[in-house]
């Protein structure tokens, strides 16, 4: 992902982020939430709302999207975006994309599986798959400048400044590399690019053990190869490789969690790793003090200083709070207090055309009953590259938080989800 401007992916673990997302990143609203839900509307920051603007990704029998499915990421395309994501076809989920009107007022699926019913009336309920998906699915956007933009998942593509995509590198993850049934698997979470190199971090898991990857590639996506990381000494899991930034040939890639994320452990460490030669070489810094439940969703650069972005898990009677974490050299990181942040998870960032860094994220406020369907509260942080310079705004309260924002080469600042778009001209 290209640092500034632009869109700073937050690995929703899926996906991840991370993630990737797979399992959702917002707080939790509670009688004793840290303040914030119910102030200032993002309006006040300067951006305007566009309800039901995304066109729904689930086919018309599909009124639900778990967390983490559905719109992802904002790629930029022109004077508007490329949503990428999940589709939710009444089988499973499939890859689809989203493309902007003239304005960037709305964004409808391109291809829209609906378009393209497939015919499975032989085929027995449990062996159908439903609609296929469409476009070009990724977990990472890289922009390379010059117009063409890499979309990184198991394999490597490339679309052309003229629009057409070409597969490249197959990155050979564990999942990817078996057909019969297995818990191995492999996830990329970030991208980035630093000089001519591109860069792929993700999370592994092999024979019950999770860890790091990392892939470099030197020919623009046509071959990857694995980089080496200084990892811990222990044996069994590891921490994976979650959020990426780069700026010049300075690169710092950080651990998807910390190390008491799903223990009870009062205080945890969390590893980043740093290169000044564009990936060729890294060394290895360790957080410590972190609460429990840390994970981290972002990284980008600013005003001299590095930023690494998440949350802090207060599940299951606590709402999740931002965690902030600053460093100038990345060997050396300090924790900001979020208080005055309020609660909710934070999703994704991106930097805007003036330089100030802006986050998105949300709060659950779970229904009523369990037929009730949650509410989100989604949020905008406004910096000012100091890590305390922040303003919040208030994306209003709605069935489908926001869950990704990019800014884009005129200027405007998108955020969306999977079904409302917010602009800033």
């Amino acid at each position: 992902m290209i640092l500034h401007p632009g869109r700073v992916r937050l690995a929703a673990y899926a996906g991840a982020a991370v993630l990737m997302l797979s399992t959702s990143a917002c707080g939790t609203r509670t009688a004793g939430s840290p303040p914030g839900v119910g102030g200032p509307g993002a309006e006040k920051l300067g951006f305007e709302r566009y309800a039901d603007r995304v066109q729904w990704p689930g086919s018309k029998d599909e009124d639900y999207v778990a967390p983490g499915e559905g719109l992802q990421l904002l790629a930029r395309q022109g004077n508007c975006v490329r949503g990428i994501g999940t589709y939710a076809n009444g089988y499973g989920y499939v890859p689809v994309n989203w493309s902007g009107n003239a304005d960037c007022t709305r964004l409808t699926l391109h291809p829209d599986p609906a378009d393209s019913p497939k015919d499975e009336s032989g085929v027995p309920n449990s062996m159908r798959h439903g609609a296929p998906g469409g476009g070009v699915p990724a977990q990472a956007v890289v922009d390379w400048g010059d117009g063409s933009q890499f979309f990184i998942s198991s394999v490597v593509r490339i679309r052309e400044r003229d629009g057409l995509v070409r597969q490249l590198a197959d990155l050979k993850l564990p999942w990817a590399l078996k057909e019969s049934d297995t818990s191995d698997r492999g996830t990329v979470s970030s991208a980035v690019r630093s000089g001519s190199r591109l860069l792929i971090g993700g999370s592994e898991t092999v024979s019950g053990a999770t860890g790091p990857f990392l892939y470099a590639s030197d020919d623009r996506g046509a071959t990857v190869h694995r980089v080496t990381l200084p990892t811990e000494t222990v044996s069994g899991s590891r921490t994976p490789v979650g959020p990426m930034a780069a700026d010049g040939r300075e690169v710092i890639a950080l651990g998807s969690y910390s190390s008491n994320a799903f223990t009870n452990e009062a205080t945890g460490t969390l590893v980043v790793w740093r290169s000044s030669d564009s990936g060729a070489q890294w060394t290895r810094a360790i957080v410590k003090g972190l609460p429990t439940g840390t994970r981290m969703r972002g990284a980008f650069r600013v005003a001299g200083r590095w930023f690494a972005v998440g949350d802090i898990s207060g599940a299951p009677t606590k709402p999740d709070v931002p965690v902030l974490l600053t460093s100038t050299d990345g060997a050396t990181w300090t924790k900001a207090d979020t208080t005055a942040m309020g609660a909710g998870g934070v999703v994704a960032a991106t930097v805007d055309a003036q330089g100030h860094p802006i986050m998105v994220g949300s709060l659950r406020v779970p229904g009523k009953s369990p037929q009730t369907q949650a509410q989100y509260c989604g949020a905008v942080w406004i910096g000012d590259g100091t890590p305390t310079g922040w303003q919040r705004g208030e994306l209003g309260c709605h069935p489908q938080p926001p869950a990704a924002v990019t800014t884009l080469a005129n200027g405007t600042v998108v955020i969306a989800g999977n079904s409302d778009l917010w602009l800033r001209h």
